[in-house]
């Protein structure tokens, strides 16, 4: 028989969380723990859903697959950047070498799969996606994601950060439930032997209400202790001896406040506005005086700041032999910033030709993770110039956490009916240290015994560290 593999992906569970003081709380996740191998999970940089599930899935880092963010640029020019979707994903994933392995998979909830596309099996697709759209292939699975989940099924919640608390907590309820319900029937339908869910709802909640010891505490281990539930439930259907990976993209810490990244460089004058908005407002092109500025940025979890470069943007002002200076500058000045307090904000910057094999696209020249990710980023403007640049309040609406560098990954072999029974893996109930997501795909290839894809880079054609793990 072929050995199986499911791979079980909790949006930004956090490892502090799962790995401490919530473990006594959630006995499936804990099971697989005693009787596997578990561990923190470095994320890509950014660690940020789009690229981290794709990086996870393809081997390849966000340069080699030109995807930065949620929204990238199309071309060094002064727009809007677009939306990511599958579309942009061109490297193979793993139901990609699977289907050449002659494997079938079921695909559910994993970001960045909409539009769905024909696969060796079937795809349900995630985050981001809009509403209404078709979201499965084969289209005719419709019907049965609806029968299966109780309801319509859901690739996200809409506009999570503008709802009332409680209906917050009833719709990432809802969205789990049927998101793990459809799941068993895609294996049930499929009997796949590989089967890859992601389910983004914990996420959700934990931007609404993180907070380390107050109320939303309680929000938020309820959410996690229904989702050990609900794991529960899918293990209970799996073939028994199937890999199981628990694994998520990030984890997730409290937010401290937001740099106004744009109101910096203007106040640094690398930014030159043609005139300030009547009211707060998110950078738009048309803002920008584009001969007179040296650098732009975007907000979001991280900042993505862009330089006007001579010869590649149309009005760009900074010449190429001075772009790694200019560079420098940025870094030091952003790396010396202070807090309210006065003491170091704690700033990172990185470049992205230290980070990555490739630079596909139009990557950012600059990637600051503001309080090492304490902080987020505001790439928005405000009617009046000196404003403070450390701001309370996220300007996309509430958000009490930001993305933090380490997920989790567990790893264990589904029980057979009689659970006192299950088998265990090597060093079974041990931590490990040192583990990347981009050790999943090619742990999953070397379960599997699928060929890397055609291509690969040397990084990601052995096993990876995770499979070392596990012998």
């Amino acid at each position: 028989m072929p050995r199986r593999l499911a791979i079980i992906g909790l949006d930004c569970a956090e490892p502090s969380l799962v790995f401490g003081g919530l473990l006594p709380e959630l006995p499936h996740l804990a099971g697989l723990m005693a009787r596997g191998r578990w561990g923190r999970l470095d994320s890509c940089h950014p660690p940020i859903t789009v690229p981290a599930w794709a990086c996870m899935f393809s081997g390849r880092d966000p340069g080699q697959l030109g995807l930065y963010g949620f929204h990238n640029r199309r071309g060094h020019v002064y727009a809007e950047p677009a939306l990511a979707s599958q579309a942009d994903l061109e490297a193979p994933c793993l139901w990609d070498l699977a289907a050449g392995a002659g494997l079938t998979s079921a695909v559910l909830g994993v970001p960045l799969t909409y539009p769905p596309r024909a696969i060796q099996g079937a795809m349900v697709a995630g985050f981001p996606a809009p509403a209404g759209a078709a979201l499965s292939w084969p289209r005719s699975l419709g019907p049965l994601l609806e029968r299966w989940g109780g309801g319509p099924y859901l690739a996200d919640i809409q506009d999570f950060r503008q709802l009332d608390p409680a209906d917050l907590l009833a719709q990432a309820e809802r969205l789990a439930r049927r998101r793990f319900a459809v799941a068993q029937g895609l294996y049930r339908q499929y009997q796949p032997e590989v089967l890859t869910m992601v389910e983004i709802s914990l996420d959700r909640v934990q931007h609404a209400f993180w907070d380390e010891n107050g109320p939303g505490r309680q929000a938020i281990a309820g959410h996690y202790r229904l989702l050990d539930s609900l794991v529960g439930d899918l293990l209970a259907v799996l073939e028994p001896g199937t890999l199981v990976l628990v694994v998520s993209d990030h984890g997730c810490q409290g937010r401290a406040g937001n740099l106004a990244i744009n109101e910096w460089l203007i106040a640094q004058g690398w930014l030159k506005l043609k005139q300030r908005p009547p009211r707060p407002s998110a950078l738009k092109p048309e803002m920008v005086d584009w001969p007179a500025s040296r650098a732009w940025s975007e907000g979001g979890y991280l900042a993505r700041i862009y330089l006007n470069i001579q010869g590649r943007e149309p009005f760009g002002l900074v010449p190429p032999a001075q772009v790694p200076a200019l560079k420098r500058e940025i870094k030091a000045r952003l790396e010396a910033m202070t807090g309210p307090g006065g003491q170091p904000l704690g700033n990172q910057v990185l470049d992205p030709l230290d980070l990555y094999r490739q630079r596909r696209g139009c990557p950012p020249d600059l990637m600051l993770y503001p309080g090492g990710l304490a902080w987020r980023a505001s790439g928005s403007v405000q009617p009046v110039a000196g404003t403070d640049i450390l701001l309370p309040d996220n300007d996309t609406g509430p958000d009490q956490a930001n993305h933090a560098p380490q997920g989790i990954l567990i790893a264990a072999l589904a029980a057979g009916p009689d659970l006192t029974q299950a088998a265990s893996l090597a060093q079974a109930g041990q931590e490990v240290a040192g583990a990347s997501l981009y050790d999943v795909l090619p742990s999953a290839r070397e379960w599997l015994g699928i060929a890397p894809a055609p291509g690969a880079q040397p990084a990601e054609v052995g096993p990876g560290q995770a499979w070392r793990w596990l012998c």
